[in-house]
């Protein structure tokens, strides 16, 4: 298959190596997304065709005058193959809904990989800032540089704030999000207690397990955000959500060790055994890899199994996906010829982890 070189580069989250820590093992990407709508349009699900073109026109022209922006790309979606767009979907680069297209729908990719902007989805302007590991502080600096720089008035009430299609969003129009991979507290049966006590605790975030690109929650992702956007200043959100994803990556590292105690136990088992799979298995579907690659990963940071570099981890998730795996392919794979070419490329990696070693 051919795609557009627009939705080939891998996205900075997968590239990039996080700060070294401890922590960053568990913590896989942190994110910060702000929406904002043009003053004078209404929201772009009650826009015209015209309307939707004139904000989108408006937009880009910001766009265009500020030097902030000026390695940035982008493309009409419409203009786009739908390879392409299912490759942008599988990296989480845009929504399910704004891969359908349609009038005024422009996506925009910084040249460094950390930056996207949806132009007309659900607010007329979208803008993401995601960066790997705990990068939450750095990513709302770079999008409050980008938001300054485009000289746009923006749909503002005087008590209210910033005025969002969706009314949750109502306020600063912002959320934070950082990805967490908790193996070790899913593995112990943790997570259920862990995070009822985190709502307790927390009202003013949201935990929940993560939908890894599109599929079912699987392989001991979890994602924490903030809920409220209206009456807090960005910089609370910030902190809050900061102070909430460590106290996960704390207990996180507390069943860690309990592991490492214990490495004669149950667990050993387990990490070989979803070595076994990866490294044997004619086929393997996408819930499969994920929750066997989970444990292997939990077996390589606490030393039972060889050490897995963060980027490759993160670049093997991405790289099994359904799209991904059909790159080198004449044709979109079916779903047997998708699952043998998953099992494979698990196989080589793994028996390239052992040479490694041996």
């Amino acid at each position: 298959m051919t795609e557009d070189s627009f939705a080939s580069a891998e996205p900075a989250w997968v590239r990039d190596a996080p700060a070294r820590g401890a922590a960053c093992s568990a913590v896989q990407l942190s994110s910060v997304r702000i929406r904002r709508n043009i003053e004078g349009f209404p929201f772009p699900g009650k826009c015209s065709k015209s309307e939707l073109y004139d904000s989108a026109a408006i937009a880009l022209g910001g766009v265009g005058k500020s030097a902030v922006w000026g390695e940035c790309d982008f493309r009409l979606m419409d203009d786009l193959d739908d390879f392409s767009k299912h490759l942008l979907l599988e990296m989480n680069m845009i929504t399910p809904g704004f891969m359908s297209g349609g009038a005024g729908r422009f996506l925009l990719r910084g040249a460094g990989g950390r930056m996207s902007c949806m132009i007309n989805e659900e607010d007329h302007i979208s803008i993401s800032v995601t960066g790997p590991g705990p990068d939450m502080s750095s990513a709302f600096e770079t999008i409050g540089d980008m938001e300054r720089s485009m000289d746009i008035k923006p749909a503002r009430d005087a008590v209210l704030g910033y005025l969002t299609a969706n009314p949750a969003y109502v306020g600063t129009g912002m959320t934070a999000t950082v990805i967490l991979h908790l193996p070790a507290l899913d593995a112990a049966g943790g997570c259920p207690e862990a995070i009822d006590a985190f709502r307790r605790e927390r009202g003013n975030l949201e935990v929940g397990r993560f939908s890894v690109f599109g599929d079912e929650p699987r392989g001991s992702f979890f994602a924490v955000s903030n809920k409220i956007t209206l009456s807090v200043i960005p910089d609370e959100i910030i902190d809050t959500v900061y102070t909430g994803t460590q106290a996960l990556v704390s207990r996180e590292l507390s069943a860690r060790n309990k592991i490492r105690n214990a490495r004669r136990g149950d667990m050993t088992d387990k990490f070989w055994r979803a070595w076994g799979l990866l490294r044997h298995a004619k086929k393997l579907s996408f819930a499969e890899a994920v929750d066997a690659f989970s444990l292997v990963k939990l077996g390589a940071d606490i030393g039972v199994l060889p050490g897995i570099d963060d980027r490759e981890w993160r670049r093997m998730i991405i790289g099994s996906r359904k799209y991904h795996l059909s790159r080198a392919c004449p044709a979109i794979l079916d779903q047997s010829e998708e699952r043998r070419a998953r099992a494979a490329l698990f196989g080589r990696f793994i028996e390239n982890l052992s040479s490694s070693v041996n």
